[in-house]
Formats: C-alpha cells, sequence, structure tokens
C-alpha cells in the first residue's frame, strides 16, 4: 500500500484513531533507519551504528543497521521486533512532520491516511468530541518535536566529526553460512584517525558531549555478528530451489 501523508486537521481527522496492529510493519522492509546522536547509548547495545552518505547533497546520515541487504529488516521477525531499544524514527508512524500547506517555511504533524494503523473503529482517538487534542495526539506531537530537534544536534555533530576527517568509508566483511560477503557504502568513525587529533580538538569533542556517541558508535559494529547469525540462520531454513 502507498503512503499517502497529509497535514493532521481536526476538521478532517477528528474521527480517526490509531490502533497497535502490526505496530512495525511499516520498517519490515528497512535495513537502514535513522538514529539521532541522542539515542547511540541505548542504541549501540542492539544494533550496528553506521552512517551513510547522500551522493546527491554529499550529506552524511547516522542510521541503525537492521539488515545485510536492501529491503530485509532481520530485526523484524513475525509481527517482533527482536530488540530491547526501538530507535526514534520508528516509534512515530503513522506521523511524520510535513511541510505545513499555509505556510512553507513551518513543518506540521501529518498522519499518513493508508496506514493499516489508522482506522475510525478501534485504538488511540487523536481527538475528544470537543475537538480537542487528546493526551495521545500531544503526546505524539512531543515525540516528533524531540525527534525534530535531536535531529539537528546529530547534523551539527556528524558535520564536526566530518570537519575533523573521523569518518572514513568501510567495507564490512561477514561470514554467511561458508560465504563471504562485503558490504559496502557504509562510514565509521576511524580509531586511528580520533587517536590522533590534538589535545585541543579532543578536549573540544568532551567539552561538546561528542565523546560518548563516539565511542558507542565504535562498540555498535560489534553488532554485525548478530545481523550475520540471523542471515546465516534464515538463509538456511530457506527450501532448497530446483
Amino acid at each position: 500500500m502507498s503512503v499517502n501523508i497529509v497535514p493532521l486537521s481536526k476538521e478532517q481527522h477528528q474521527a480517526l484513531r490509531v490502533n497497535a496492529k502490526q505496530p512495525f510493519a511499516h520498517i519490515a522492509s528497512e535495513h537502514l533507519l535513522p538514529v539521532v546522536v541522542h539515542e547511540f547509548g541505548p542504541a549501540s547495545a542492539v544494533f550496528p551504528i553506521v552512517f551513510v552518505k547522500n551522493n546527491e547533497n554529499g550529506n552524511f546520515q547516522s542510521v541503525a543497521l537492521l539488515g545485510l541487504e536492501q529491503g530485509k529488516n532481520l530485526f523484524l521477525q513475525g509481527d517482533t521486533m527482536q530488540a530491547t531499544y526501538l530507535p526514534m524514527a520508528a516509534r512515530n508512524y503513522p506521523f511524520f512532520l510535513t511541510p505545513d500547506p499555509t505556510n512553507e517555511t513551518q513543518l506540521t504533524v501529518g498522519i499518513d491516511e493508508n496506514s493499516a494503523r489508522v482506522s475510525k473503529k478501534e485504538g488511540e482517538a487523536l481527538y475528544t468530541e470537543q475537538g480537542e487534542e487528546t493526551e495521545f495526539l500531544q503526546k505524539v506531537k512531543n515525540q516528533l518535536a524531540d525527534f525534530f530537534d535531536t535531529s539537528r544536534v546529530t547534523r551539527e555533530f556528524i558535520k564536526h566529526v566530518v570537519d575533523l576527517g573521523l569518518l572514513e568509508a568501510k567495507t564490512l566483511t561477514v561470514q554467511v553460512n561458508d560465504q563471504k560477503r562485503e558490504i559496502n557504502g557504509l562510514y565509521l568513525i576511524d580509531e586511528k584517525k580520533l587517536n590522533e587529533l590534538t589535545d585541543e580538538q579532543f578536549l573540544d569533542l568532551r567539552k561538546k558531549g561528542y565523546l560518548a556517541p563516539i565511542y558507542a558508535q565504535m562498540i555498535s559494529v560489534q553488532q554485525v555478528q548478530r545481523l550475520t547469525r540471523w542471515q546465516s540462520e534464515l538463509e538456511t531454513a530457506k527450501p532448497a530451489t530446483a
């Protein structure tokens, strides 16, 4: 089903509700999921955190690696995410920040009207009978605002590590059963270059609060082993083709 994100309004959506059915269906085919710098700590205990580059504008984005190939989220098994932490980017669906049709310089809350989680029959109400926002909707709006603010801080963090020359293109080589595979297009913080920073540069990272997420990202790469194991199990379970 295609996504249809429209600005949320009580005039148009007062009767809508959001249910918890298949809460992770929207990321079933995602092998990358954005993560903000504030969640590098808890996310690093579950996901490999890497950086990817937008080839059109040259900007980098921090993401959690959910699978070893496009279109496959290995963490999603059935309707359950095998993760003790869920990144902010996955929690807000079916809500998004979208351009405000009345002011193109502003963002407003949007909702995917085509989502299976949206109906008029069951789930959390968005508005009261009087047209007031419910506590559920207010919570969603606060979460979206937090994600927007932390995304801005994350861009500042990434720009700083890029300016210091700490990001390096890396090829991850994994062993899936008896076959070696290479994962390209990823960037990681280079430990050697981090250790070569001047004392002043290193102290500046500490003052900015950047050292904790840097080390969290570096440690998180160990979680690739989890993905390798799941990919091996998945391919072993596949029936042989004629």
